[in-house]
């Protein structure tokens, strides 16, 4: 017969140890559960990390956007400034410089002549001076020095009057000599 041992007294419970196999598995156990726990907390880091990224980049994109829409504009700007300084400078170019031709006139004439007017056709390309001078003489200086001017050509006297005799109810001083010259100016053609 065998017998039983029964103990009723309160006591330490017998430790039970683990076999190899059960470590085995409770460690390997726990390293998967830690590398997927590591894994999944790199994945979160480096999403959070890309979300950031991508937010920086928007706000980038955005200021550059208004950057752009700057640039634009002032690209704009500036091909209208390019063609007004272009279109200004061409027609400067075109100008005529009427203040050249009543100096080269003035440097032309002798002292005893006076201009009245100046008249410029731009169609024929001619002006047109009309004047007074002292007597036929001086009428005649008068064409020789327009003649002589290197600006000046087609000189013609179109039309001059000779008062005979003294003073007329209208004039106040002598009777003087009048004209009408046309020339072509070297300057009317640009």
């Amino acid at each position: 017969m065998e017998t039983i041992d029964i103990n009723l007294l309160p006591g330490r419970k017998r430790k039970r140890r683990l076999s190899k196999e059960e470590k085995q598995i409770i460690f390997v156990g726990v390293s998967v559960f830690f590398l997927l726990f590591a894994m999944y907390s790199g994945v979160w880091f480096i999403k959070n990390e890309k979300v950031q990224k991508l937010n920086d980049l928007n706000n980038q994109i955005g200021a550059l956007v208004s950057v752009q829409k700057v640039l634009d504009q002032r690209n704009a700007l500036g091909g209208k400034v390019f063609y007004y300084e272009s279109t200004i400078k061409k027609y400067t170019l075109k100008q005529n410089d009427w203040n050249m031709l009543i100096k080269e006139i003035a440097s032309s004439l002798p002292k005893e002549t006076t201009v009245k007017q100046i008249t410029a056709d731009r169609g024929s390309q001619s002006v047109t001076i009309t004047g007074s001078t002292k007597d036929l003489q001086t009428l005649a200086w008068t064409m020789y020095g327009l003649k002589n001017n290197k600006d000046f050509s087609n000189v013609t006297l179109k039309n001059y009057i000779v008062p005979y005799g003294g003073k007329t109810n209208t004039q106040k001083g002598p009777a003087l000599t009048t004209f009408t010259i046309t020339f072509k100016w070297k300057g009317m053609k640009r």
